[in-house]
């Protein structure tokens, strides 16, 4: 997922200078190799930047259009306008939803995909409580205004953070074809775990996705946005790879790495370099295509429990032959 601006260009292109294919036929030979379809995603083009994203498509590869107005506070809106656009183009096995404030192995990403089929994984991501005392919810002035909030008082369940997570294809599908509709409006993601929950769906919390376990052989995803922002604020504040202490500031001249609001993004980017070259991000995927585990919780449903204590299906299942029996008497 990005967007238009020079914020989201710079993005874009330090995305390309580090992890995202940079040409249409990286993006081929990728989906060739791995299976995996890459795009950036975005919505309906504003005039004043459609010489820019025509022009960047021309250079780098298209983009995933969803006919969609886009902007921050109509994301849910936007995630479920993605969904049908990969409906009807893709054969998809599974849809992943990454920001464009993440670093990504690939290498490694096409290993735990396998992994996550394996074991019957069908929402997956770096899964949280939501804060049901958040008053920044609550807040119409707020980005992560919630205008349902009130209906998930109460409730403790967990999501998938937003930078990072995957659903099997065909839950999206059985979604899309229900005709059902989602309650829209407010943080996707926690849209996305409501909704994921009402349909009783496996949940894998892969902590190989969350950006605090750092630069390991199992990390596959880097929320370096998150990363640089923990450590702006001084209540979270902890060194990482991205932020350093001027004692342990890896810049020259060593400075307190992180700590000016007025560089968050000039941060960020620097960050996405880092983690591109330092020693511990890129050390080798195993040939052998072994990529260790590491997951807190696997919420998995278990249809035999249910299936045992359910009624008879004919009790429950519509039956138009029922339907009018019971209508003529």
């Amino acid at each position: 997922m990005t967007g238009f601006g020079k914020k989201y260009a710079e993005r874009r292109e330090h995305s390309r200078q580090t992890w995202f294919p940079a040409t249409q036929q990286e993006l081929d030979r990728l989906e060739e190799e791995t299976g995996m379809q890459l795009r950036f995603a975005v919505g309906e083009v504003p005039e004043e930047h459609r010489e820019e994203i025509a022009q960047e498509e021309a250079s780098y590869g298209s983009f995933l259009h969803i006919p969609l107005k886009d902007s921050y506070d109509t994301l849910s809106y936007k995630t479920m306008a993605l969904w049908k656009v990969v409906e009807e183009q893709y054969d998809a096995q599974y849809v992943l939803k990454v920001d464009d404030d993440n670093y990504v192995r690939l290498d490694r990403l096409a290993i735990a995909l396998d992994q996550w089929t394996e074991r019957g994984a069908e929402y997956i991501g770096c899964f949280k409580i939501r804060n049901v005392a958040d008053a920044r919810q609550a807040d119409p002035s707020h980005r992560w205004y919630d205008p349902h909030h009130l209906i998930f008082l109460g409730d403790d369940s967990r999501y998938a953070e937003g930078p990072f997570y995957a659903l099997r294809g065909s839950i999206i599908r059985g979604i899309l074809r229900s005709g059902l509709s989602p309650r829209l409006g407010g943080p996707e993601d926690s849209m996305v775990g409501a909704l994921m929950k009402g349909y009783n769906i496996s949940f894998y919390d892969d902590r190989r996705v969350c950006h605090m376990e750092g630069c390991t052989e199992k990390m596959i995803a880097y929320k370096w946005d998150h990363a640089v922002r923990d450590y702006m604020d001084e209540t979270k504040r902890f060194p990482t790879l991205c932020c350093l202490p001027k004692n342990r500031s890896l810049q020259i001249p060593p400075i307190d790495e992180c700590t000016d609001p007025q560089k968050y993004h000039e941060e960020g980017l620097r960050c996405l370099h880092t983690l591109h070259t330092d020693s511990a991000c890129a050390t080798p995927t195993l040939t052998d295509g072994i990529l260790p585990l590491f997951s807190f919780y696997n919420y998995t449903v278990n249809y035999e429990w249910i299936n045992e204590r359910a009624p008879a299906e004919g009790s429950w299942r519509y039956s138009p032959h029922a339907q009018r029996h019971n209508a003529a008497g």
